[in-house]
Formats: structure tokens, C-alpha cells, sequence
């Protein structure tokens, strides 16, 4: 068993749900960055998600593409990502996964990446842009290193589609929420229980959803028809909007302990 699948043992055997909140590397700063990813570890975040900056995100909404560009326009560094993680990891109990698309990735080089992230102690990786045709040779190279690749599935997807990422997949299972990108939205989708339904129905995976959840009204409804909730823009949101602000890291805290409660 891998790391994260050992974590989701643990916690459905406890009868409670995964929260797991996202992060934009380096956003707002290197140094307020830690000690957001401090404080969500410390509030009782099971997994952290660490999105890489990237200049085309084709599934990122406007906040978490704000936060990107904010983090590339102030000289991002993927080595010094890496040495901040390799110290986070040592701090924190949570299980690190990053969210990179597939072009950083290929340019640092996929079997040096693997080796790299597996010292610095990530537990997952998400390729939103990796098709799943083509995903075998990869998903090898990170599983060698004992690294889940973890597969997304939309409202879209075939059950066909499902039954091969439920045979290849490892940790748990990402579905997307909605069709298109991510963002806070007033109303999760009608069709969203049924939705979920039909994809337990092939798996037996762990099923976290994320994609729009942007309240912990909203993550606690999440909570029930799911094994984890994944918030991100909501976050995301938050910080852009209190980035002048003295108290930012207590507003970040107590909405962060809302959400955990939701969960």
C-alpha cells in the first residue's frame, strides 16, 4: 500500500471524510506560502495539494490562474519548490500532493522529477493534462517511486473510460465536479448524486471531488456523498482578496476551520 492509500485506510476506518485543500506554490509569497501550508496542516488537513505555476492552465479559472501568473510574473523556481517541500514535509503530517501539467514536468525530465519528488517526500501527483491513453509509461515511472499518479474523472466520462482508471489508478480518485474549469460557484450541480453514484458503481477507489466547492455549507454536502473534499479557488480567492490585509492569516485560519469542521 502507498502512503495516501494508507492514510484513506486510516481514515474511513475513523468513519470520517478527507479534507483537502489547494495551494498555488509560492502564492502570495514564498514565506506566507509555509505558513499557510503551516496552518492548514495544523487546522487537520489530511492530504495538501501544491499546484505548480503554469502559463497556460487550461483547467483553472480565473483565481487560480491569477494566483499562477502572479507567482511566474515574481520568478518561480521549481528546484526551490522542491528544497521548500523537502523541509515542509519534515513540519508536517499531511500527505503532499502536487498538481503540475504535463510540459514542466517532461522539461525537467520524468524519471529525474520522480526521483526528486520521492526525497522530498510527495506522496501524488496530478496531471490534469495527461491523456489517459498515454499515461501507462508515466504512471509506472512515479509508481516505481512510490508516487500515486492520481486520475481524474468528469461528468463525461465513459463508463468504459472509468473502468480503465479504476485498473490503473492508485490513492484515490479525483472527480471533477463540473464540466470545464475550476472557480467558486453559488450552486453545486443537480446532477452531482447521481453523477457519483454511477462512478461507485465501477470503482472501488476513494472518490474526492473538487472544482467549485466555495463554502463549507457547499464542502459539507461534498462531505456526504463522498470520501474527500478538495477546495482550492475558494482559498485561493480569499488570499487575493486580503493580500494587503494584516490579518489575512487569521481570516485564512478561521475559514480554514470552518471548512475542516464542514468535512
Amino acid at each position: 500500500m502507498s502512503e495516501i492509500e494508507n492514510r484513506f485506510k486510516l481514515i474511513l476506518d475513523e468513519n470520517r471524510k478527507a479534507f483537502i485543500p489547494y495551494f498555488t506554490a509560492f502564492y502570495p509569497s514564498p514565506e506566507l506560502f509555509r505558513e499557510l501550508i503551516r496552518t492548514a496542516d495544523r487546522i487537520g488537513a489530511d492530504f495538501i495539494e501544491i499546484g505548480i505555476p503554469f502559463s497556460d492552465p487550461l483547467a483553472d479559472g480565473k483565481t487560480i490562474q491569477f494566483s499562477s501568473e502572479w507567482v511566474l510574473e515574481r520568478g518561480f523556481s521549481f528546484s526551490r519548490l522542491l528544497k521548500e517541500l523537502y523541509h515542509l514535509k519534515k513540519e508536517i503530517k499531511a500527505s503532499l500532493i502536487l498538481m503540475s501539467y504535463l510540459n514542466p514536468l517532461l522539461k525537467r525530465g520524468l524519471e529525474n522529477l520522480a526521483n526528486e519528488l520521492k526525497e522530498c517526500g510527495v506522496n501524488g501527483i496530478i496531471i490534469p493534462d495527461l491523456p489517459l491513453e498515454e499515461s501507462d509509461y508515466i504512471n509506472e515511472i512515479f509508481k516505481s517511486n512510490d508516487i500515486d499518479l492520481i486520475y481524474l474523472v468528469a461528468p463525461t466520462s465513459s463508463e468504459q473510460r472509468i473502468m480503465e482508471i479504476d485498473r490503473l489508478a492508485r490513492g484515490f480518485i479525483y472527480l471533477v465536479s463540473i464540466i470545464g474549469v475550476t472557480g467558486v460557484r453559488e450552486n453545486l450541480p443537480v446532477y452531482l448524486s447521481k453523477y457519483v453514484r454511477r462512478v461507485k458503481n465501477l470503482t472501488s477507489k476513494p472518490l474526492c471531488i473538487g472544482f467549485g466547492i466555495s463554502s463549507p455549507y457547499q464542502a459539507r454536502r461534498i462531505a456526504q456523498i463522498s470520501d474527500g473534499v478538495i477546495v482550492g479557488s475558494a482559498l485561493m480567492n480569499l488570499i487575493k482578496e486580503n493580500l494587503n490585509e494584516k490579518n489575512l492569516l487569521d481570516k485564512f485560519q478561521k475559514f480554514i476551520q470552518e471548512l475542516r469542521r464542514s468535512v
